[in-house]
């Protein structure tokens, strides 16, 4: 499984360590992955990650358990201050060639406390 983001920021140096979804059985896993690929522009970045897993299982052949999510908690790292609100326009799962996209929750803002 690979997840793709797309940010608008203007905080430098963002790194999202990992993200804690709600699935509708209510249970919440920790999503995280292998790799990352970083793509940044001038207000934010693409990103691809690749090697997907729930609490340390990988995730291959579960997408639709993402159906309806939730996100909780997206863990993020900056050595920056700044009070910036950092906002996910895209968020795309892509697993054995489907996709899902929680759209419901799209764009998703998180404020930034400096």
């Amino acid at each position: 499984m690979r997840l793709y983001l797309s940010v608008d920021t203007d905080i430098e140096n963002l790194e999202i360590d990992y993200i804690e979804v709600r699935l509708v059985t209510g249970e919440i896993v920790m999503v995280e992955w292998d790799e990352s690929d970083i793509a940044w522009e001038e207000n934010g970045f693409d990103a691809r990650y690749k090697g997907v897993y729930f609490d340390e299982e990988y995730a291959n052949g579960k997408l639709s358990c993402l159906y309806g999510m939730q996100i909780e908690y997206i863990n993020l790292y900056t050595e920056s201050d700044s009070d910036s609100d950092i906002v996910i326009t895209d968020m795309t799962f892509e697993d054995e060639g489907e996709q899902y996209t929680p759209g419901h929750l799209l764009p998703y803002v998180i404020s930034m406390e400096g």
